[in-house]
């Protein structure tokens, strides 16, 4: 029995990961999993995990770096979690002619799509939150004091109902909050840059200009992919166009905000709050204290896709390029397709 064990192909994967998919990869493979799940596996712990496996098994945020990548240039395949290589080091990788692929590769019809509901799910908790204060609310109750009564001006927050959602990009993910308006007699506006018709027709919606967006929306959710177009889209002139008690919501890319200037704004009480799922500098964003301390922001650690169905679908998946690829079925997408071409011979 040992010895068979050893003959397995061996898979480092760099956090624990859902039990269905761990156990798959178990009946095959020799599996070595980095047990901390509350944070990024450290540049030390990777490189020592790494070295004398096959394949590498990365989760979301996992910062996958030269070092890592040249410990063990022998790597047969790297599959990320994410939806793109975004950690790693996709100059060394395809020097090193290791391919690197990821979740987005459509297996048994399960896409990037797989998340919309989500995604459009935690940005309407993170409007909700900020404009209805309750995070200061379970501070208050879990403190133990004495409530001060439903006519007290205390913690009274900002109505939603009624009230205009502002999309900026009107993708899927906009369409589904756009949805979830509706249950709220929200007036919806949204901007993008082609012309929407039927998006207005299905949703009562008004296509308007970013900038009549900014200054008649309550709240404003981003939506928009993140490209050199969309880098710091909403900057300080932006967040000046908003109105003094509106609240900015983004679920889509850190980048797509100038964070200083957003961290300017709320301190100068130029806009009413924000709730934010995306930073700049992710997994480590490093925000000033005085933001941090901030009553009227709502703050989480990327959880858009965290919900159990979901991850335990896109394990699923990333497990199912790696069992294919034992198989002889090599990945639908390759992040760096050249690699293929001219293969390392110690990874054929």
């Amino acid at each position: 029995m040992k010895g068979e064990n050893m003959s397995k192909p061996k898979i480092f994967i760099t956090q624990p990961i859902e039990e269905s998919a761990l156990k798959r990869l178990q009946a095959a493979m020799d599996v070595e999993v980095h047990p901390d799940a509350t944070q990024p596996i450290s540049k030390e712990d990777l490189i020592r995990g790494v070295r004398n496996k096959d394949f590498l098994f990365c989760r979301l945020h996992d910062t996958i770096g030269a070092e890592a990548l040249e410990a063990n240039p022998n790597l047969k395949l790297i599959a990320t979690m994410a939806t793109s290589p975004g950690q790693i080091d996709m100059k060394t990788a395809t020097r090193l002619k290791i391919p690197v692929t990821g979740r987005d590769v459509p297996v048994e019809g399960v896409t990037r799509d797989s998340i919309i509901e989500e995604t459009a799910d935690m940005a309407w908790t993170l409007l909700m939150a900020v404009a209805r204060r309750l995070v200061e609310g379970d501070a208050m109750v879990r403190s133990g004091v004495t409530f001060p009564g439903c006519q007290s001006l205390y913690l009274v927050g900002s109505q939603v109902h009624g009230k205009t959602l502002g999309i900026v990009g009107m993708g899927k993910i906009g369409r589904a909050m756009a949805r979830r308006a509706k249950g709220f007699n929200m007036k919806v506006l949204f901007c993008k840059r082609t012309r929407d018709p039927e998006t207005e027709r299905e949703f009562g919606a008004v296509q308007t200009s970013l900038e009549d967006l900014l200054r008649q929306s309550d709240f404003v959710s981003l939506h928009a992919a993140y490209s050199p177009e969309t880098h710091h889209l909403i900057g300080a002139k932006e967040l000046d166009m908003m109105k003094p008690t509106a609240f900015l919501i983004n679920t889509a890319r850190g980048q797509i905000v100038d964070q200083d200037a957003l961290i300017d704004a709320l301190r100068g009480k130029k806009i009413g709050g924000a709730g934010l799922d995306v930073y700049k500098g992710e997994p480590q964003p490093n925000l000033p204290g005085d933001f941090l301390k901030m009553k009227n922001v709502v703050l989480t650690p990327h959880l858009g896709s965290a919900v159990a169905e979901k991850r335990e679908i896109m394990a699923n998946t990333v497990a199912d390029i790696f069992l294919d690829f034992l198989s002889g079925k090599k990945p639908k997408r390759i992040f760096n397709p050249e690699v293929l071409a001219h293969p390392n011979p110690s990874q054929v």
